[in-house]
């Protein structure tokens, strides 16, 4: 036996290989009387197969068990069943409606929804998407609009449909699901002209990274100068949203009354309610000494006192129609011609007492 040769007793002693999957495709297909390229659509292209098939399929799955294997669906197909979605923060309770939005949809049509969550990071974000198309996914929802440059000139390059949530932007070139953010400030600042105010803040979060907060901090200063009034955004020193809020309003009483702001807008509704509730402890009365309004319509929103005025986007109906817009992609192929569509889902002011009546 040469050095290079194979030890045969060895081989024999450990025996043949176990397979990691004892159930092929080949099983399922017999099982289910039906072809093996039929199995093979019904886990890439779902929406190809009829629905007495797929009901079929699912069944004798479910009684065998049995698990694809991803990387020969990689081989035989550019199409893997998944759809990659990346979320900003996925702790926050709006983006987790989005993800409930898009799974929802995803799941009836037999699709895989893969999650990462970028923390407003484009870093992070730009690993992600690497991550996912190197699985060949279905499509991707991304929930920014302005990558990496790098990222941006892959997402442009790829044939793996993609589409944007949240944002509306007139010069991206992808199918767009969501509103403007500099409409959703200059709601807010349109309502506290309505209310008299003449000088207001906006607190933008302490990252840049969060461009949204950063563009509704712009429709708002812009909507207010529009109205004759004075406004100017400031961005947050502490990291922390709660941290933030409880800062800006003990800024606020520190200031010579005569100068202080007659109403303050936060870039999120954390903010807002960190300073509403912590309002009392800097002797700074809501709306009496200042009108505050935040972003989001947190669950909580209205069980203050007073109850935060607040903008509610609606994030459910943007997670589901940027999952359908995928599903569009998908059937008409990523060289289909489509023209980019741009879907709003509109936001709404919801005016409770924390703005309302001021003096």
């Amino acid at each position: 036996m040469t050095a290079d040769a194979p030890d045969e007793s060895a081989t024999r002693r450990r025996g043949a290989r176990p397979k990691l999957l004892a159930t092929t495709n080949r099983d399922i297909a017999r099982l289910a009387q039906v072809s093996v390229v039929t199995v093979s659509r019904y886990f890439n292209s779902p929406e190809l197969v009829s629905e007495g098939v797929r009901a079929r399929l699912r069944e004798v799955i479910a009684q065998t068990g049995y698990v694809p294997s991803q990387v020969a669906r990689r081989l035989a197909s550019s199409k893997s069943g998944v759809v990659g979605a990346v979320m900003q923060n996925i702790g926050s309770p709006t983006f987790a409606r989005v993800v409930q939005g898009i799974t929802e949809v995803v799941d009836r049509h037999g699709l895989q929804l893969l999650l990462a969550s970028s923390d407003y990071l484009q870093h992070a974000e730009a690993r992600a998407i690497r991550t996912f198309l190197g699985w060949h996914p279905s499509a991707l929802i991304l929930t920014r609009g302005d990558h990496a440059p790098d990222i941006e000139a892959l997402l442009r390059g790829t044939r793996v449909p993609v589409v944007e949530a949240w944002d509306l932007a007139d010069d991206r070139p992808f199918h767009q699901v969501g509103f403007r953010q500099r409409d959703a400030g200059a709601l807010v600042a349109r309502h506290f002209l309505e209310q008299g105010v003449r000088h207001a803040r906006y607190v933008l979060p302490a990252s840049a990274q969060d461009s949204r907060a950063t563009r509704r901090g712009e429709g708002f200063v812009a909507a207010m100068r529009a109205g004759g009034a004075d406004a100017a955004c400031v961005r947050a020193d502490e990291a922390d949203d709660f941290a933030a809020g409880e800062a800006a309003i003990a800024a606020f009483a520190a200031e010579p009354p005569a100068s202080r702001p007659r109403a303050l807008a936060f870039a999120n509704d954390n903010m807002a309610m960190a300073a509403l509730l912590r309002a009392p402890a800097h002797d700074v009365q809501v709306p009496r000494d200042c009108g505050v309004a935040g972003y989001g319509d947190a669950l909580v929103a209205p069980m203050l006192s007073p109850a935060l005025t607040t903008v509610r986007p609606d994030p459910y109906a943007i997670g589901a129609a940027a999952a359908h817009a995928a599903l569009r992609l998908m059937q008409g192929g990523a060289d289909s011609g489509a023209a980019v569509a741009r879907q709003e889902v509109p936001c709404t002011l919801v005016a409770r007492a924390s703005s309302t009546m001021l003096e």
